[in-house]
């Protein structure tokens, strides 16, 4: 059925001519009367009863019109929701990040994203580098923030910031009365670290290797959050990104470790074929780059 057809015959019956429909839509006279009767023959009913001076309705017609104008409702609402997603107004965005990431950013960047598109779903996980690495190549999210993902797995990244790692270590720690910490310096200590997947835990171990020196792994734990609390209590040292650590517990120190210096850059992470969310994720983008050029 043609819904040019259906528009025509929406027009005619609000109106109640042909003459005047033409005159509407444009069209000659004779156009809308072969498309209306190619709608009746179509249908096999009459919708207009033309014996009278001003046409009307039939029974048919009637019921017909309500489902008409139902259907261009329809429509006129899909090309609606079309065009909304395709200018990054409507749909769902689903961002994964690491946890420090969303610590400092997220809700400023996801307040100031509410209220420009308040028609778009936002989904936020808060995932390991490697998960979110996955997620993004398995289309489970479409937007991901963390370290560079692999070579050649159909992924794009977008550096934002550049961080180091640090020691944080309890007040009173004895490593604290030195002028200089060495990685060396941690063999004995009983190092707190994330899972295996996470980027950093990856780096600590390539450092100690690449220096022949033991790794001395005391606890592994998922959150940087819990890490810092737990070298609070004195069970731990940690290594962590310097940006973690901008919110420290009390009787916690920071230092640096003097013979490793490691530029670790973070940033966005998106599919080389863009989907249809693809202006929502350039906003997205665009605030957390803006947040942490202004931090």
């Amino acid at each position: 059925m043609d819904l040019r057809h259906l528009q025509t015959f929406k027009v005619i019956a609000e109106i109640g001519s042909f003459v005047q429909a033409a005159e509407r839509l444009q069209y000659a006279q004779s156009t809308l009367t072969l498309q209306i009767q190619q709608l009746e023959a179509e249908l096999g009913v009459e919708l207009f009863d033309r014996q009278r001076r001003k046409i009307q309705l039939t029974a048919a017609g009637h019921t017909l019109l309500i489902h008409t104008q139902h259907v261009l409702n329809q429509v006129e609402q899909m090309q609606q929701d079309l065009s909304d997603l395709a200018a990054g107004e409507s749909g769902t965005l689903r961002v994964g990040m690491i946890e420090p990431i969303a610590r400092l950013y997220l809700m400023q960047v996801m307040c100031t994203f509410r209220e420009r598109y308040p028609r778009i779903r936002l989904t936020i996980e808060i995932l390991s580098t490697n998960r979110t690495h996955e997620q993004l190549i398995a289309n489970q999210i479409d937007l991901g923030i963390s370290t560079p993902p692999p070579a050649n797995v159909g992924l794009i990244f977008e550096p934002i910031l550049t961080e180091t790692p640090v020691l944080l270590l309890p007040k009173n720690h004895s490593l604290l009365q030195q002028d200089e910490i060495l990685l060396s310096d941690l063999c004995a200590e009983c190092l707190l670290l994330t899972d295996p997947p996470c980027a950093y835990r990856t780096a600590i171990e390539q450092a100690f290797m690449a220096r022949g020196l033991p790794l001395a792994i005391g606890i592994e734990i998922g959150s940087l959050e819990i890490i810092k609390q737990a070298v609070q209590q004195g069970m731990g040292v940690a290594i962590m990104p310097k940006f973690a650590t901008y919110h420290i517990p009390d009787d916690t120190v920071i230092r640096h470790i003097k013979d490793w210096k490691l530029h670790m850059p973070l940033g966005l992470i998106t599919r080389e074929v863009p989907l249809p969310q693809s202006k929502a994720i350039q906003a997205f983008s665009s605030l957390l780059k803006q947040a942490a050029a202004d931090a």
